[in-house]
């Protein structure tokens, strides 16, 4: 422990009011203990304990003294856990569950972030499902989840939200890339890619299928969006995704994304969350607080929806 013998061993004879007992307690002779204490009262320059025939009695000055010894021991446990927390930092690992909308954009972007400033930080990402999501994060399976649209259970907690509007995924060749929006009834004469129902996005989408009474001809149904876009750009299809899903093919012109007019689809979000039971590390706290950072900074971004090829 960071601490002068001789404060140490003051505070010993404080606690057990004895020369003797204090000696036993440190192994250490009575005699260099005595000695101990005089050193330090001739240093401070008054007498710090009054010798009776019972034991040793704190002065006035011995009880301010002893004050500052507590003060000073609690500062520096203080300054070792954050110290041990520092380090746990530097060479922690956190588990996060994440949609995996936020694949391709969003989560690369926010790991190289984390790399820049904790190199040693590991980071496991894992993608699924908005259900599985919250049952892993619920089950203490993993320290963080993001998931599409709200939380799902009561016993998980909404640390932050960003806006991930629904679009129409299409190829630039196709029909409806010219349009500016679209609504679901725009998209039934074609063939659609659909998330299947461990997604939030087919949820919600079905949602509004059954209140508007549209019949979408579903051709695929996949586990897996990176598959849906890929048949889209190979076909006629179409598919719904968020923008982040597909922002760098869109950027590159290789997919048009078209904002969808619902209100509950133009609406939807993802959710950062835990568990309020379990006690998150130092380097699953850091890793919150800066995933928050980061889905606030991303909301305040204006999205570019639609890049088409020049020429």
């Amino acid at each position: 422990m960071i601490e002068p013998a001789s404060l140490r061993y003051f505070r010993e004879v404080a606690a057990q009011g004895s020369l003797r007992h204090a000696a036993e307690r440190l192994y250490i002779a009575q005699s260099a203990l005595s000695r101990q204490i005089r050193a330090l009262e001739e240093d401070l320059g008054v007498p710090l304990f009054e010798r009776r025939a019972r034991g040793m009695v704190l002065t006035a000055a011995g009880r301010l003294l002893l004050d500052y010894t507590e003060d000073s021991r609690a500062r520096l446990e203080a300054l070792r856990s954050q110290i041990q927390d520092f380090e746990s930092l530097r060479r922690g690992e956190v588990d996060i569950a994440c949609v995996e909308g936020l694949l391709n954009g969003f989560m690369p972007e926010f790991v190289e972030a984390v790399q820049r400033e904790h190199q040693g930080l590991v980071l496991r990402v894992a993608a699924m499902g908005s259900q599985s999501v919250a049952e892993a994060v619920a089950e203490h399976r993993f320290d963080l989840g993001i998931l599409f649209g709200q939380p799902p259970r009561g016993d998980l907690v909404e640390i932050a939200r960003m806006r991930q509007p629904l679009c129409v995924i299409v190829a630039p060749g196709h029909p409806l890339a010219s349009r500016r929006t679209c609504r679901l009834p725009d998209v039934v004469p074609f063939g659609v890619v659909m998330p299947d129902r461990s997604f939030g996005i087919r949820q919600l989408v079905d949602r509004v299928r059954a209140v508007e009474r549209i019949e979408l001809r579903v051709v695929v149904e996949t586990n897996t969006l990176a598959f849906a876009w890929r048949m889209v750009q190979r076909t006629g299809y179409v598919t719904f995704l968020p923008l982040d899903s597909v922002r760098t093919e869109v950027e590159s012109g290789r997919l048009v994304a078209i904002p969808l007019e619902e209100r509950l689809l133009r609406a939807t979000r993802v959710t950062l969350v835990a568990s309020p039971a379990r006690q998150l590390s130092a380097a699953a706290s850091w890793t919150r607080e800066r995933l928050k950072e980061s889905m606030a900074a991303s909301a305040r971004v204006p999205a570019v929806v639609r890049r088409r090829r020049s020429g």
